[in-house]
């Protein structure tokens, strides 16, 4: 009896053996499969250049993880040349594919020439993760980037610091580009801290900050200024829903549609339909940082406690309609704030 036994374990043991070095064989496959991806993908010719230092390849049984020391991309060509670094990156897979998550550890840093200047951006998280997805076929469908009390330093400004962040795209499945035409976004901001407004009416602290957005019109190439002209001359616009702004005493939400454009000087531009609440405690904060005038205030308490009376009385939400023109938010006689060009150095042609 003993020796079938013997020899049944024996020829279990040889298959088990067998069977877990075709595995390691084909982890080891895949795993050179992707240090190769990577290199063919820093090898690549035309506009845009890429380096990546060191690479190492773990996470055998399950996963593919390439750690790579460094990734450095550089655009030389094109009306806003620009370099980018990041130390500390990390990808990673599941071994039968799917979603690749790339986390940041290090610094990142952002070179940009605009106006015959050189200026630096600098960031760092406490995380920084950026999740590509696929389609069932393998094919690009879209990226989410989460990130955790980032710092950004900037050229003209102190820094900036956000509490959280979280940014989705879908690929949309219009007209085909760098960027499709019906691509979806989502932006949810919080704990966005801006010290230039630290004397403003509102305070230097966004504590909320959302929107969902769909494109229209396809975004041709990633030379910016070039596309987002070509872009906007095509009658390109965003459409929003979804907003929610939470800024001091200004609280902004229950958005309808509303719809943004680029005007001749690369500055958002268009019209929403905001909810806003508790409004006379922000009419007030305007007035006493000058923001309006004796006149503009009694003309919007007038206007306001109006329609207040007609269903938002006592401090209660109340629907209003936004104006973003010339570089300013207006409702109604008051102006809340500037808007700036969306890329800098950005010019209207000619």
């Amino acid at each position: 009896m003993r020796r079938p036994l013997v020899r049944v374990l024996v020829v279990v043991t040889a298959l088990l053996v067998v069977v877990a070095g075709a595995y390691a064989a084909y982890w080891y496959v895949a795993a050179g499969q992707m240090r190769s991806a990577i290199a063919d993908w820093a090898s690549q010719s035309g506009d845009l250049q890429v380096k990546v230092g060191e690479v190492a390849v773990s996470g055998f049984p399950d996963r593919l993880i390439a750690t790579v020391a460094s990734v450095e991309a550089t655009r030389s060509q094109g009306s806003l040349p620009w370099a980018y670094r990041a130390d500390g990156v990390r990808a990673s897979r599941a071994l039968t594919g799917g979603s690749t998550l790339v986390t940041v550890a290090g610094p990142q840093t952002l070179t940009y020439t605009a106006d015959g200047q050189v200026h630096t951006v600098r960031a760092r998280a406490d995380s920084f993760a950026l999740e590509l997805r696929q389609t069932a076929s393998g094919g690009f469908a879209g990226f989410g980037l989460l990130a955790a009390r980032l710092t950004v330093e900037r050229p003209v400004a102190q820094p900036m610091t956000i509490g959280r962040l979280s940014f989705n795209m879908g690929v949309g499945n219009g007209a085909p580009g760098a960027i499709p035409d019906k691509s979806r976004f989502a932006v949810r901001i919080e704990d966005l801290k801006l010290p230039e407004h630290r004397r403003g009416a509102l305070g230097d602290t966004i504590e909320q900050l959302g929107f969902n957005a769909i494109l229209n019109q396809p975004i041709a190439g990633f030379d910016l200024p070039a596309s987002l002209a070509r872009w906007r001359d095509a009658d390109g616009y965003l459409t929003l829903t979804e907003v929610i702004l939470k800024w001091g005493t200004l609280d902004m939400s229950g958005l309808g549609s509303g719809v943004l454009r680029l005007d001749a000087q690369f500055r958002p531009t268009g019209g929403l339909h905001a909810g806003l609440r508790d409004y006379l405690t922000t009419i007030d904060a305007f007035h006493a940082a000058r923001r309006l005038s004796d006149e503009a205030r009694a003309a919007v308490q007038q206007a306001l406690g109006f329609l207040g009376a007609r269903g938002a009385a006592g401090g209660g939400r109340l629907g209003l309609p936004v104006e973003v023109r010339d570089g300013n938010v207006v409702v109604g006689p008051a102006t809340l704030g500037t808007v700036k060009p969306v890329l800098p150095g950005a010019h209207p042609a000619g």
